[in-house]
């Protein structure tokens, strides 16, 4: 908008521009021409525009300056009005400063450019990995500190509070999005679909076509005593227990009896489309070199019932933990060896066998990957669990490690040398798809660097709230209401979360989000908070879930290394994005 002042009254001016751009807020520019020379004001520089000197002076006050024009000697005011309409009621200026009265700590638990432990927020264990469309999901049992129906801390290897299923994903790696802790176990405290179990164990899932549409299933242990398996419509639920179904394997099942630990499934689809679960683990008395104790079946076609009788698989010094993958038209099972010193797969370590066919029989071929807990920042030696996925033309290996408890204790001594709450970690691994082997990955090569992001962030996209590469002070919370599901991030004062290599393009011009509470959203680069390079501000005032709209403070465009979202009060995120030039 452009206005010519010689000819223009204060009054006239005042009735011309816009309500809203009286605000600094609500224009993107201001700029006075006067004898030729133009004086330039963006959103960030004006706090307030008044009048003086009886309606004959434009006062223009940016920070501490001032700066004052006779209207009769304006030649031009002209006032860019934003693409952006903003729902905050502060001046940018203003937002600014309450924002720096916060203490942000910008070190976290997981430390910036590691890539490892994979959630930085949060613990998981006995990880598998699954692929749907151009997406990597991880399923965990949901190691936890405090339990969840006494608040007490956990004994030292107690499992008995694990009952949920925690899901993230990611598409390149590095950012993942936390889906939340989603309740499976039905009894016991437990508020799950699978009214019949107690606990959620060492998870795996598997993903197919059935009647034309797309089915999820996740399969799981009831502590050693079976199991279970229940379906979603999509990757991350919600959940469903079958209709009148309990256990897929039991005591009961046939070859299943003697199993010391019926426990730890791994799924594999073949190529045909039918599928193979296997499972079991345990060391009987005096059979450490040959426990017999794993078992392998085919599925049925509605993936919830088995075919025939589960045969029996001898790994040597078998202990626990299922793998399965197939690898140049051969079936590849891999385990945690046991705790018997012995000259084969050593002690905790993940060793492997190969078959011509899905239920065997196996060969033992050697060891794959040593326990991490030799690595030196595995945070010490315990039980070995992993899943090796190949994703976009590589192979990675999922795995825990004690990493994020050993960081934490020294702030929480709740958390004791016993509390088993262990956290994902990822490296990559070379598997020689022409011979069906793996090359054997040491634990003195994982690094808590880990994995290369494999592409740039989508910034325009819809994101989840819990996405996320590091974090501090930050906790997500899982809520279902029928057939939908929502997983928030909770904030609060100080508490920020960052994503890595986010690219803008030709750049943004604003910012959107889907919040509640009460309190401030700052977005920087570099740093969080006060150290960081503002990006913008947003108010947040709302007991309901609601969209706030604001616009940036100035254009970001290309590839920011570190995006941070930081908070001051209370605030709960659902989604948010950018908005393009």
């Amino acid at each position: 908008m452009n206005y010519g002042m010689r000819r223009l009254a204060a009054s006239a001016f005042m009735a011309c521009l816009p309500l809203t751009a009286l605000f600094s807020q609500s224009f993107r520019s201001m700029s006075v021409w006067k004898d030729g020379v133009m004086s330039d004001y963006s959103l960030v520089t004006i706090d307030s525009i008044d009048f003086g000197a009886g309606d004959t002076t434009l006062v223009i006050h940016s920070g501490t300056k001032t700066n004052s024009f006779v209207l009769n000697d304006i030649d031009s005011i002209t006032v860019s009005v934003p693409d952006i309409v903003s729902t905050n009621r502060k001046s940018p200026n203003e937002l600014k400063a309450e924002f720096s009265k916060v203490s942000v700590k910008i070190t976290s638990y997981k430390k910036f450019d590691h890539h490892n432990p994979l959630m930085p927020h949060k613990f998981g264990a006995d990880p598998f990995g699954m692929v749907d469309g151009d997406r990597l999901y991880v399923y965990m049992t949901d190691d936890h500190i405090y339990n969840s129906q006494t608040g007490r801390p956990i004994p030292d290897s107690d499992y008995s509070d694990c009952k949920n299923v925690s899901i993230i994903s990611t598409d390149d790696l590095v950012n993942w999005t936390d889906h939340g802790a989603q309740p499976i176990a039905g009894r016991g405290g437990g508020t799950g679909p699978a009214t019949w179990a107690n606990n959620m164990w060492a998870p795996c899932a598997a993903h197919k076509t059935i009647g034309g549409k797309e089915k999820y299933f996740l399969y799981f242990a009831d502590n050693a005593s079976g199991i279970g398996v229940v379906t979603a419509d999509s990757p991350y639920g919600p959940w469903r227990q079958p209709s009148g179904m309990n256990q897929l394997i039991s005591r009961s099942t046939a070859n299943c009896g003697d199993v010391t630990w019926l426990f730890d499934p791994a799924v594999l689809i073949d190529d045909d489309g039918k599928a193979y679960l296997y499972f079991g683990g345990g060391v009987p008395n005096g059979k450490d070199a040959d426990p017999g104790t794993a078992r392998c079946v085919q599925l049925g076609s509605n993936m919830t019932s088995i075919v025939g009788t589960p045969k029996t698989i001898n790994p040597p010094y078998l202990f626990e933990d299922a793998g399965i993958n197939k690898v140049g038209g051969k079936y590849l099972y891999s385990y945690c060896s046991n705790w018997t010193s012995n000259n084969g797969p050593g002690v905790a370590n993940i060793a492997y066998m190969k078959s011509d066919e899905p239920l065997g029989p196996f060969t033992y071929v050697g060891t794959c990957f040593d326990n991490p807990g030799g690595a030196s920042w595995g945070g010490g030696g315990g039980n070995n669990h992993h899943a090796i996925v190949e994703y976009k033309g590589k192979y990675y290996i999922l795995y825990h490690t004690r990493t994020l408890k050993s960081a934490m204790r020294a702030d929480n001594s709740d958390i004791t040398n016993g509390m088993e709450v262990r956290s994902t970690c990822m490296s990559e691994i070379r598997v020689d798809t022409v011979n069906a082997r793996i090359q054997h990955l040491s634990a003195s090569s994982i690094t808590q660097e880990g994995v290369k992001q494999l592409k740039n962030f989508d910034p325009y996209q819809k994101v989840p709230g819990t996405t996320m590469a590091w974090a501090d002070k930050i906790t997500t919370k899982y809520a279902i209401s029928g057939s939908a599901y929502k997983c928030t991030a909770e904030m609060e004062t100080g508490s920020w979360m960052c994503l890595s290599r986010v690219d803008f393009g030709e750049g943004a011009i604003g910012f959107t989000a889907r919040v509640s509470g009460t309190g401030l959203i700052a977005v920087t680069s570099n740093y969080p908070g006060k150290r960081g390079n503002y990006i913008t501000v947003a108010e947040v005032d709302s007991r309901g879930y609601t969209d706030i709209t604001v616009p940036l403070w100035s254009v970001t465009k290309g590839v920011v290394s570190r995006l941070f979202i930081a908070a001051q009060g209370n605030v709960s995120i659902e989604s948010w994005s950018f908005i393009k030039k």
